[in-house]
């Protein structure tokens, strides 16, 4: 009995936890430091601290995929490589070294401008007026088919570009052979002549690249009026009145400038529609043949004669459906028939205007009824109490 309860005492005493190899304690403390070190480490992981400005703006560089920044342009608007070469030879292509150019029209001088070459001009003729605050600096040398050899000579210029006005010929010939370069440009009645120019020009001087990206502006511009000008269903018929001092006063009909203005803009040449062809003298007869709507004339023809009030008192001018109603829109010479690098910017200009009066006419006939703008000798007066109301 003693040894039993010995025994059982024994094991009791095996049972008790001090005695039993108990399992590693839990400690509290190393566990949240695991913790919080696992979240400082997602937290730096998740946010990381925002670079310096230019830091940003090299990681932004990088090719790595970036979020778009509004600033970017539109992914079309981005030059390809073969675009940034050519770029950057645009930027420095420049003609050879001691280039001394003279433009003798105005068109030419317009175009040289237009290029960017203006640092090369030393002298110009009458005829370049534009841009007026540029070729006011620059020697005027006169008229292009009076040229006088030796105060070209006195400017040591390299090329001169002109036209087939350009002389007289034993002054040519005395350039030519002081070294000077010649390039004639043909005058030209198409709408391809601005860009024909500008090409010319631009491989002529040296700056082939930068010829070519202005001549493709200018078409596209072109393309552009050309297409507002093609919704017009009724073409207006326009007379081109050309004036100048002593009493010069002309029409131009078929084969000219001012045709190819007007059909571009959506007109029909009044005197080209009855057959009047080139440049043929004013006369009532031929006016009131023609019996335009509009009149386009050229601001130093009005100046020479007065003004406006003096035009309308040409014989046969107030005897027109454009006289009757003072319809007559006046544009600077070299503006209208330069056929330089604005000329897109001169149709468009006619084209507008012809659209106004096509609007006073649909206004005047609404209030006149079927009988139309012309149907009376009160027409005018209709037409203005209209515009009026």
């Amino acid at each position: 009995l003693c040894l039993a309860l010995t025994a059982a005492l024994l094991a009791c005493t095996s049972d008790d936890p001090p005695e039993q190899p108990a399992p590693p304690p839990v400690q509290p403390v190393e566990q949240p430091q695991q913790t919080e070190q696992t979240e400082q480490t997602e937290q730096t992981e998740q946010v990381q601290p925002e670079p310096p400005p230019q830091e940003q703006q090299e990681q932004q560089e990088q090719p790595a995929p970036q979020p778009v920044q509004p600033e970017q342009p539109e992914p079309q608007a981005q030059p390809q490589p073969a675009q940034q070469q050519q770029q950057q030879e645009e930027i420095a292509e420049a003609p050879p070294e001691g280039t001394r150019l003279i433009t003798l029209f105005g068109d030419l001088t317009e175009t040289v401008f237009a290029l960017g070459l203006e640092d090369y001009l030393v002298a110009r003729d009458t005829s370049s007026v534009y841009p007026p605050e540029l070729v006011a600096d620059l020697p005027n040398l006169g008229f292009t088919g009076a040229l006088n050899a030796e105060a070209i000579l006195a400017l040591d210029p390299t090329m001169i570009i002109g036209t087939p006005l350009t002389g007289p010929p034993g002054v040519i010939e005395q350039l030519q052979a002081a070294g000077i370069e010649f390039l004639i440009v043909d005058d030209l009645n198409s709408l391809d002549a601005p860009a024909i120019k500008i090409r010319a020009i631009g491989e002529a001087v040296g700056v082939p690249l930068r010829a070519e990206v202005l001549a493709l502006d200018v078409e596209k511009r072109l393309e552009a009026v050309m297409a507002e000008a093609a919704v017009i269903e009724k073409p207006l018929r326009v007379l081109h009145v050309y004036l100048r001092r002593g009493g010069l006063q002309l029409v131009s009909g078929e084969g000219e400038k001012a045709q190819v203005i007007i059909e571009s803009a959506g007109g029909l040449d009044a005197a080209a529609d009855v057959g009047i062809v080139g440049w043929q003298p004013l006369t009532p007869e031929a006016l009131v043949l023609s019996d335009p709507d509009v009149y386009v004339v050229m601001d130093l023809g009005i100046s020479v004669i007065g003004g406006l009030d003096a035009f309308w008192d040409i014989p046969g001018i107030a005897e027109t459906s454009a006289g009757r109603h003072r319809r007559v829109i006046s544009m600077p010479d070299l503006y209208l028939l330069g056929f330089g690098p604005r000329l897109p910017e001169a149709i468009s200009d006619l084209t507008a205007y012809l659209a106004q009066v096509q609007a006073e006419i649909a206004a005047a006939d609404g209030a006149g009824g079927a009988g139309g703008e012309d149907s009376g000798e009160d027409s005018g007066e209709d037409a203005a109490q209209a515009e009026a109301e």
